[in-house]
């Protein structure tokens, strides 16, 4: 980006005439959001064909941001993703009808989906309650099967104690009776 040529100024009260040079940065205003902008503009060479430092020099104003230095599509621009979005709706439904009704018809095959998603995990919770019961039931009659098969275990082991201390008792009681009786039988 070569400079301008000078634009000569003559004083009214003299016949002096002064140059000055146009500049790059003189046609962005001296504002703060700008300054990065005039600075690279002020130090960046500018004879020949070439962009400075591989950077590219765009002395433009963003219509969004009202910045120097890009324009409103640019990656540099802080309001790349933002700006007046009813103003973009409009405008891109004026622009291009179709790209609407595809958003739109996008908008309800995504709500269908969302809605299936929750029919389904309804129903999965539905299946999980319904399993945990049964779960719940099986659990209570196997407790209820060894509760029964325990108490019945412990009453034959009170039983077979019952008939061993019957037996022995009687044992014993006929062991006494018949050696009285053998010891009658001596005599």
């Amino acid at each position: 980006m070569g400079r301008k040529a000078p634009i000569e100024k003559r004083d009214a009260e003299s016949s002096v005439v002064q140059r000055t040079e146009v500049r790059p940065e003189d046609s962005i205003p001296d504002r703060p959001e700008n300054q990065e902008a005039r600075e690279f503009l002020k130090n960046a060479p500018s004879k020949g064909l070439w962009l400075p430092f591989g950077k590219e020099v765009k002395v433009m104003k963003c219509w969004r941001c009202k910045q120097y230095g890009h324009r409103t599509g640019d990656r540099e621009c802080p309001m790349k993703q933002m700006g007046n979005m009813t103003n973009e709706k409009k405008r891109r439904v004026m622009y291009d009808p179709m790209a609407s009704m595809v958003e739109k018809r996008a908008k309800k095959k995504e709500a269908r989906r969302e809605a299936r998603r929750e029919r389904q995990l309804a129903k999965i919770a539905w299946y999980q309650e319904l399993l945990e019961e049964e779960r719940e039931k099986r659990d209570r009659k196997r407790n209820e099967r060894m509760l029964a098969k325990a108490a019945k275990k412990s009453s034959k082991k009170k039983r077979k104690k019952k008939t061993k201390v019957d037996s022995s008792s009687s044992d014993s009681s006929s062991d006494s009776s018949s050696s009285s009786s053998s010891s009658s039988d001596d005599d």
